[in-house]
């Protein structure tokens, strides 16, 4: 049940607001990324018995460091994005 919760915060966090203002461009971009995550999810339980998150979460226990570095690496790629997305916002206009 966490893992549909999970899903559904994390797609609707994504879509709602998107919707909402009315950017259909970047609404189209989390649509499908939702739709992809959805069906590599449903394609891993089907072939493991087991979620993307359920297989990390093994891997993180066998390779600590490693999963760290998905991890920061994955935060780093976010973070980007919200500063590339942002930055206009934020830029001192040119005098």
């Amino acid at each position: 049940m966490g893992e549909i919760i999970f899903g559904i915060l994390m797609v609707g966090c994504l879509l709602v607001p998107s919707l909402i203002f009315k950017q259909w461009w970047l609404f189209l971009v989390f649509l499908i990324f939702g739709i992809c995550f959805g069906l590599v999810e449903w394609f891993a339980v089907m072939k493991t018995g087991k979620t993307v998150s359920q297989h990390f979460w093994v891997f993180s226990q066998e390779h600590k460091w490693r999963a760290i570095i998905i991890l920061g690496n994955m935060l780093i790629a976010w973070v980007s994005l919200l500063v590339h997305l942002g930055y206009k916002m934020f830029k001192k206009k040119e005098e």
